[in-house]
């Protein structure tokens, strides 16, 4: 369903993985890559992101790519 996590580039819409069932799932969009693993998240629903305890880092393996922005070169 989702992307593979090799693909997770800034401006992509992510969410948690496992989430799948929940009605209400937090969603942010990549900032930044900041390592090999690790990323940059603006969470757009923070109410939510607060109730998952979530941070503005998180590890690729918690990601699932919902929508992933179109790379174009300029």
């Amino acid at each position: 369903m989702g992307i593979s996590v090799l693909n997770i580039c800034a401006g992509d819409l992510v969410t948690l993985k496992g989430l799948s069932n929940q009605k209400e799932k937090p969603i942010g969009i990549v900032k930044r890559n900041i390592d090999d693993k690790t990323f940059e998240i603006i969470w757009v629903n923070e109410g939510l992101a607060s109730r998952f305890a979530l941070v503005d880092m998180a590890k690729a393996h918690r990601l699932e790519v919902i929508s992933s922005a179109d790379q174009q070169s300029v």
